[in-house]
C-alpha cells in the first residue's frame, strides 16, 4: 500500500517563546571562550525513480550536520523512510561521543526530497524543532496538495514517503537564530531551481549551506525555471550568495568527489548560461538532452535532466519541438 500524506502540513507561525529561545543566546564567541562549531556532511547516493520503462535515478543529495558543544542542527532530510533511517544512524554516530543533542532541523526550501524524511528523523529525535522561513513552509504545503503529491511524489516514489504531520516553526523575518551562542541566518534568495529558496549562513564558519541554490556535479533542475527571466533570477540569487563571502559552500546535489569551495557558485552560473545557448540551438527535447550531456559529461541525474528538457520544450512530442 502506498504511503502518502493524509494530513496537511501543520505549519505554525513562530511563537514569542520560541522566537526568544532562538535568539536569546546569540553573543560574540572566541576560540578562547568557546569551542568552535564543527560541520560534517552525509551524501545520499542516487536512488531509483519509478517510471517504467525508464531506469531513471534521482540525483545524490547532501545533508549537513553542524554541531556546537551541546547542540546540533541538521539541514534538510532525505525523501524516503529507508534513507532517513540511514541519516539517523549517521547523526547518532556523530553526536553520541560528545553527548550532543539534535536541537533543530532546518529546511532550505519546499521540495519534498528535502523534507519528506522529517517524520523518521523526529521519531528518533523527538525534542528537535523544525525551523524554516515562512516562504519555505508555504511552498512545502503546496507539495502536499493532491495536485502535486498525487501526480508526482507519490507515483514516482511509491511506498517510500511517510505521512507528513509535523509542526514547522517559522523563523523571524530576519532569519536569525542561534545555536550554542553562535549566530545562524536563513537568507531568502528567491527563485533558484524553485521559488522561495533559501541558504543557511553560518558566519563563524564562513560557511553557507546552499540547498538547491548552488549545485555540484549534477544536472540542475530547470523545469520550474523554464524561462530566461526566471533563470536570470537564479543568476541574481548566486550574486546574493557571493555577497556573504563564504569560504565553504555546500551544495545539496553533488557527487562524492566534489569539493565545498566557492567554485561551486561559478559552476552553477556556467551551467545556467550554457543552458541558454544549448536551448536556443537545439531542435527538441532529445537534442537538448544530448547537447547538455556533451557539454557537461561529468554531471549525473538523468531524471532531473529529463524534467528540465520537458520544461525547455513544454509542448513537444516525440523529441521534437
Amino acid at each position: 500500500m502506498q504511503l502518502k500524506s493524509t494530513l496537511p502540513l501543520l505549519a505554525t507561525l513562530i511563537s514569542p517563546i520560541l522566537s526568544a529561545s532562538l535568539n536569546s543566546d546569540i553573543a560574540p564567541r572566541s576560540p578562547e571562550s568557546q569551542p568552535s562549531l564543527t560541520w560534517t556532511t552525509y551524501l545520499n547516493p542516487p536512488y531509483a525513480v519509478y517510471d517504467p520503462p525508464n531506469n531513471y535515478t534521482f540525483s545524490p543529495t547532501t545533508y549537513t550536520l553542524i554541531s556546537g558543544p551541546e547542540n546540533a542542527i541538521l539541514i534538510d532530510t532525505p525523501l524516503s523512510v529507508n534513507d532517513s533511517e540511514k541519516v539517523v544512524t549517521w547523526i547518532e554516530k556523530e553526536l553520541a561521543p560528545n553527548n550532543v543533542t539534535l536541537k533543530y532541523v532546518y529546511i532550505t526550501h519546499g521540495h519534498g526530497d528535502h523534507f519528506f524524511g522529517l517524520p523518521t528523523i523526529l521519531s528518533h529525535f523527538p525534542s528537535a524543532t523544525v525551523i524554516a522561513t515562512q516562504g519555505t513552509i508555504d511552498h512545502a504545503k503546496e507539495q502536499l496538495e493532491p495536485a502535486q503529491f498525487d501526480t508526482f511524489w507519490g507515483p514516482y516514489f511509491p511506498n517510500q514517503i511517510a505521512p507528513q504531520t509535523e509542526t514547522w516553526n517559522a523563523l523571524p523575518s530576519d532569519g536569525l537564530f542561534s545555536l550554542d551562542g553562535y549566530a545562524f541566518q536563513a537568507i531568502e534568495v528567491g527563485q533558484t531551481d524553485t521559488s522561495n529558496s533559501t541558504v543557511l549562513h553560518v558566519p563563524s564558519l564562513k560557511l553557507v549551506v546552499t540547498g538547491d541554490a548552488v549545485y555540484g556535479s549534477c544536472f540542475q533542475y530547470l523545469q520550474e525555471t523554464s524561462t530566461p527571466a526566471l533563470r536570470a533570477e537564479w543568476l541574481k540569487a548566486l550574486i546574493e550568495v557571493e555577497k556573504l563571502e563564504p569560504e565553504i559552500v555546500i551544495p545539496s546535489h553533488r557527487q562524492e568527489w566534489d569539493d565545498f569551495s566557492i567554485n561551486n557558485i561559478a559552476r552553477t552560473r556556467e551551467y545556467l548560461r550554457s543552458w541558454e545557448i544549448e536551448l536556443l540551438e537545439s531542435a527538441g527535447r532529445q537534442d537538448l538532452k544530448e547537447r547538455v550531456g556533451a557539454v557537461f559529461p561529468e554531471r549525473i541525474g538523468d531524471f532531473i535532466l529529463e524534467l528540465s528538457v520537458e520544461g525547455g520544450f513544454p509542448n513537444a512530442t516525440n523529441g521534437t519541438a
